[in-house]
This record gives C-alpha cells, structure tokens and sequence, in this order.
C-alpha cells in the first residue's frame, strides 16, 4: 500500500470536503494539468480507508499511464503536486470559514486599489458581521483593530482623520494583547506543572499586574480581561479568592470565551478542587459534579468528542450525590460521544456503577460481564466492583477463588502502574480483613481495620468505610 502526505489530507476529508475538493482540482484557477484531476479520481476510489491491497505505486500508476513502464520519478512528482494542490486547499478552507477574516483581506486590497467607493459600504458589513459573533474574545478584538486600521487608512484618502477610530484601533489592540498575553502565560505556567519543568517565563512574574496598573479601567474590569487575569492568577498563586472569582466569571460571561478555552478553564478549576479540597468530602464531590455538568449543559466537549476518564468520573461523582436520574439521562445520551475503541466498555461499566449505587446488584454484575478488558484500568474496575457485588450479596463460596484472582492478576500483570498495584492491593487487603469480620462475625477487630482504612488513601475506600459502619450498626443492635 501507499503511504503518503496526500492520502493523509484525503483521508481526514468528510464526503463534503471531498466534492468540494474534487471541484476545486477541477477548476483552471487552481490547476490546468488533467492527469492530476486522473490521479485524485483514481485515489478518491479507494475513500475512505486508502487500505486496499490493489493501492500500490504501480497499479495507481498503470490506471494513469495505461501505455507506460512504470516511474518512480514520475509518480513522485505527480504526489507532489497534488499534495501542494490539497494543501493550498486546506489554506483555502481555513481562510473562506473565517467571514471576518476574509472581509479585512477585501478591505485591505480596496485600500491597496484606491477603490474607495466600495469601502464604506464593506467596512458597515463587517461591522455586522463583528457585532454577530457570539465569542467576544482575543480574535473578536483582534478583528476589530484590524477593521479599525483599515478605516484609518481610507479616512487619510479621503483627508477625513478620525481621532476616534484611531483610538478605537488602539484599545481594540491592548485589549487583545492583554488577553493573548495573559492565555499564554497561563498556559505555559500550566504545563511547567503538569511536566515538572522550569516555570521561568519570558516576561517576568508581575508584568501583567504591573501593566494593568497603566491601562484604562474601562479595559481592566472588562469581563473577558478579568476572566483572562483570574486565570492566570489561580495558576500562579493557586491561592482561592482567584478560583472563585474565575468560577463566577465563566458562569455569567462564559460565552464570550471560546468553547475550547471555557473547556480548559474548567479543567483547570476541577484540578485545582483536586489539589485543594479533602478528596473524600461530599462537598468536593458536590462541587466537581457541578463543575463536570456545566461543561455537559453548556455543550464545551471539544469536536462532539468526550474522553472515557471524563464520563465515568461524572457518572462516579452523579451516583455518590444520588442524583440517579440525571447520571442515568447522562449516559443514554452521551454515550454515543465517546471513542469508539472504549464506547462500549465504558457505557456497560458506566451502567454498573449505576445500579451498583442502587444496590440492584445482578443488573450491576450483568452490565460488567459486558465490558471489554481494552487495558488494565477496565480489567482492574471490574474485578473491583465484582468483588463488591459478590460481598454485597453474601456469595462468600465465590468471593475466596476470585480475590485470589484478583491479587495474581496484580502480581503478575507487568504492565500495571504502581499506583495501580498499590492502590488495589491495599483494597484487597483491607478488603480480606473485613470479610473474615463479617464471616466470623468478630466485629470488636472493626475499631482496629477502620483506622488502618482512614491511613491512607486506596479505591473505594468510601465503599469501604459504609461496610464497617453497616457492621458496627449490627454489632450493636447484638
């Protein structure tokens, strides 16, 4: 088979961006050289995989040249240009779905032609245009002293100066380097963090506090500047006033962000809950869970694609808050979002947790027999909960071959992280502990297994903790 750039742009191609190809290759414009139009039909053939066995150099050029000797030169350079051909169309596509973006390029070369009659009538269109956009962040202002440039210029044409657009151009610029600035500070201060790395940054620490010192605060108390500098602050200082001034900002001006950066910020807010709060606590959980569903009501999941860790953790955190029938609407109708390769998976043991929660235990059981061990973190959950099922369900003949099982499966899985192997390991063993209680029912070694279970941190430990309680209850009503 081929592997080529250019079958890697056809292959990212939906079948509309495949058509609209197929004219733009046809077009004199764009390209005058038939056999190229011959090589793009000939592949567009082998859409959508590009995988077929019958895909080699010398029968796609055979299907060209019917009457020729095969020629590697040849048909390297026919690839050539018709890579430089879908590349130029990729441009093409990135430039004609900006509206804005085109009408400053048409501003632009009015000015440049001194076709001044057409300007004005432009220039009000892409105000409109402007005004319409929902996201009024760093782009919109960018847009906006680009607009104001090209209006400066046609105004010294016609020796009409406007001190007003000139300043309009200029506040339209600081506002956007501000906000620019501020995101890649952030970002870069984010990923010094999550790496381990050198968080020294190009401008020093107090730049931004310090320019804002200088700048109108008809610009500083802008939503989009404090949602920006909120931002950037928690993950400096990490300290919480930034945190909750960041979470009141999203939900009231949230849409003037981008999606993907709404997205991010929330991200960023759910890890700072995480470094901050105790784990366990019912709050945390509370404030995460609503935290998750506004990314979910407000629709901010990048390209209609959701991640497995992110679904299972909303449904984790739904289920503990009890709220039953929100996680159970949540997994019927997001499901579908999650990559193909863990859909299943992740929607069968999404549902287990469910019923789980709802002490349905064989419909929790069922649901888990259904998940595929794709990688250990499935293989692990649902030793995990079965485990807990079979406890629950007093089917003690059972629990004794599986928990051995489970603890080979650790010993002898290679591939398992340590934390993964620490953190089930000690489940099992605190696990061991309580069913040997339960069994003999010596409830007073309860007081000795709930303070090794409050020492540290395993999975489940709260389902842990609920047991002993259940076992205290019954060893005093004795």
């Amino acid at each position: 088979m081929i592997k080529s750039r250019v079958l890697d742009i056809l292959k990212s191609f939906s079948r509309d961006d495949l058509k609209q190809f197929s004219e733009y290759i046809c077009s004199p414009f764009f390209n005058k050289r038939k056999v190229i139009i011959k090589l793009f039909e000939t592949y567009r053939k082998y859409y959508p995989d590009f995988n077929d066995k019958n895909l080699t150099k010398e029968k796609i050029f055979k299907k060209i040249f019917p009457d020729k000797k095969y020629n590697d030169e040849v048909f390297r350079n026919l690839n050539s240009i018709l890579l430089k051909i879908a590349e130029d169309f990729l441009s093409f596509i990135n430039y004609s779905n900006d509206a804005l973006t085109v009408k400053h390029h048409l501003l632009t070369e009015i000015n440049l032609r001194n076709i001044l009659n057409l300007f004005e009538k432009n220039f009000e269109e892409s105000k409109i245009l402007l005004e319409q956009t929902a996201e009024k962040d760093d782009q919109y202002f960018f847009h906006e002293h680009n607009l104001f440039v090209q209006k400066n210029l046609y105004c010294s044409f016609i020796n009409k100066f406007s001190k007003d657009d000139t300043f309009h151009a200029e506040k339209s610029l600081v506002i956007f380097f501000l906000m620019k600035i501020m995101e890649m500070q952030n970002y870069i201060l984010y990923d010094c963090r999550v790496l381990g790395l050198d968080n020294t940054l190009f401008l020093k620490d107090n730049f931004i506090d310090e320019l804002l010192k200088l700048v109108p605060k008809n610009i500083t108390e802008l939503p989009q500047v404090r949602f920006h500098y909120n931002a950037l602050k928690l993950e400096q200082t990490n300290k919480e006033e930034y945190y909750l001034n960041l979470r009141s900002l999203i939900k009231e001006f949230g849409s003037f962000i981008e999606k993907e950066k709404q997205y991010n910020k929330y991200i960023a807010m759910i890890d700072y809950i995480k470094r901050t709060r105790p784990r366990d606590d019912i709050k945390t959980t509370a404030e995460m869970f609503e935290l998750r569903k506004d990314i979910i009501e407000k629709g901010l999941f990048t390209d209609n694609f959701m991640t497995n860790m992110f679904f299972l953790n909303l449904v984790k955190s739904g289920l503990r808050l009890n709220e039953f029938e929100w996680v159970n609407d949540f997994i019927e109708n997001y499901h579908h979002l999650i990559i193909d390769k863990y859909r299943e998976s992740t929607t069968e043991l999404a549902y287990s947790y469910f019923h789980f929660e709802k002490k349905e235990f064989d419909e929790s059981l069922s649901h888990s027999a259904r998940v595929k061990y794709e990688d250990n973190f499935y293989n692990l959950e649902v030793r995990n909960i079965t485990a807990r099922i079979y406890f629950e369900t007093e089917r003690y003949d059972m629990l004794s071959d599986f928990v051995n099982s489970y603890r080979m499966y650790l010993a002898k899985n290679r591939s398992l992280s340590k934390s993964d192997i620490d953190n089930h390991s000690l489940f099992l063993k605190h696990f061991g502990k309580l069913l040997r209680i339960k069994e003999l029912k010596k409830y007073y070694k309860l007081d000795v297994l709930l303070g090794q279970v409050n020492k540290k941190d395993f999975i489940n430990r709260l389902w842990m903790l609920d047991k002993v309680k259940e076992l205290e209850e019954i060893e005093f009503r004795n």
